[in-house]
């Protein structure tokens, strides 16, 4: 009986590494040495990597529902009407759950940003995890018990990568309740503990740090500027400084300022102002990193005028196609297209009435090849 030739494994290597995640999950079923190969983690690097290079980081977006039960719905909505979005209902972690047969979490949670198809998790009574829904792999991280952050204090998170160590860091800014200064702790998962490193003349505005370009971002103002105006920062994940990236555009009124959101596209900065008692609301692309001259207005609407238009609005993505991804009161995902005025809603199951949102791109990065300290992993 003659044998089947074998491809050099190089060769497979390269061919599995230009596949979406979802079919390599699928693959490590085929063989003992695939899913050895799909599960490593030089192979997930590399596999990210060759994302990136083919461009693909818009198809590969998705959002994730933090509600009841646990969704994750792609970004991109589909071209055609008789298509559904694509939909995929997830399994909390087991260490999240008060037990592991309940569905009640552990406390009341935020979302402190992503990086990679990582997701940072902070729960209010401390605990801190990461979480990749896309291998439902997690692993919560070294609690701080020497922090001397101001507990009144408003606290600012973010995840990103430093490629100089191969090292993913958490950042956690502290802007004190009673002063103008904002003290930062990270944590950088090899070490897995939490260090302060430097006090910053800024206040951070806004949710969790977007990660782009090496850098987590966050609309800021400067401490000691007498006008109050708002710019956008950059803290630099292997310096571990903040410096000052580029203005907001001047066009935008001030009234609106404080109603701004800073989102993605892609792998570039959108600026979203309107909201709340703002009556229009407008997106800003900045189309070349740290070039003010590049930002770009994309549209401007009415908000009334938005088919299905609610009181509270919140922009989370802005798409290929040009439409942009909305959390309407946090009960509904709509798809916007303020060229033709149309919308698309998807309605969760949502349990508990209400859900939060992160963004974040399929990846093989498993939060638990970093250190050796996971105390929680879900492969259901």
């Amino acid at each position: 009986m003659e044998t089947v030739p074998q491809l050099p494994q190089d060769i497979i290597v390269n061919i599995l590494s230009r596949l979406p995640v979802k079919y390599l999950i699928q693959l490590k079923c085929v063989c003992k040495p695939w899913r050895s190969l799909i599960s490593d983690p030089q192979f997930a690097k590399l596999h990210l990597a060759q994302s990136k290079k083919k461009n693909t980081n818009f198809s590969s977006h998705r959002v994730l529902l933090i509600t009841l039960p646990l969704e994750s719905v792609a970004c991109e909505s589909p071209s055609d009407d008789d298509l559904e979005l694509d939909d995929v209902v997830l399994d909390f972690p087991a260490a999240m759950k008060k037990t592991p047969d309940s569905d009640e979490l552990v406390d009341d949670l935020e979302i402190g940003g992503s990086c990679n198809g990582l997701i940072c998790i902070v729960f209010e009574n401390g605990r801190i995890f990461l979480y990749n829904p896309t291998i439902r792999e997690a692993t919560e991280l070294a609690i701080d018990t020497s922090s001397t952050f101001d507990p009144r204090g408003t606290f600012f998170y973010g995840l990103g990568y430093d490629f100089s160590t191969d090292d993913y860091k958490v950042v956690r800014a502290g802007r004190h309740s009673s002063s103008d200064k904002t003290e930062v702790e990270i944590l950088a998962l090899k070490r897995n503990t939490w260090r302060r490193v430097e006090e910053a003349g800024i206040l951070l505005h806004g949710g969790a740090g977007i990660y782009v370009n090496g850098a987590l971002h966050w609309l800021a103002i400067r401490a000691n500027d007498p006008n109050k105006m708002f710019v956008i920062v950059a803290f630099d994940m292997v310096e571990e400084k903040f410096h000052e990236l580029v203005a907001i555009p001047d066009n935008i009124q001030e009234a609106k300022h404080h109603s701004m959101v800073l989102t993605m596209s892609g792998d570039t900065l959108c600026l979203f102002c309107g909201g709340g008692y703002i009556s229009d609301l407008e997106a800003w692309q900045l189309k070349e990193y740290g070039v003010r001259s590049s930002w770009n207005r994309l549209f401007g609407v009415y908000r009334e005028t938005i088919p299905g238009h609610k009181y509270w609005e919140n922009a989370l993505y802005y798409t290929k196609t040009g439409e942009v991804l909305l959390d309407y009161d946090g009960r509904d995902l709509v798809w916007y297209d303020p060229k033709e005025n149309t919308t698309r809603i998807f309605t969760p199951q949502n349990d508990w009435d209400w859900f939060q949102p992160a963004i974040y791109v399929e990846s093989l990065v498993s939060p638990t090849s970093y250190f050796n300290s996971s105390l929680s992993m879900d492969h259901s």
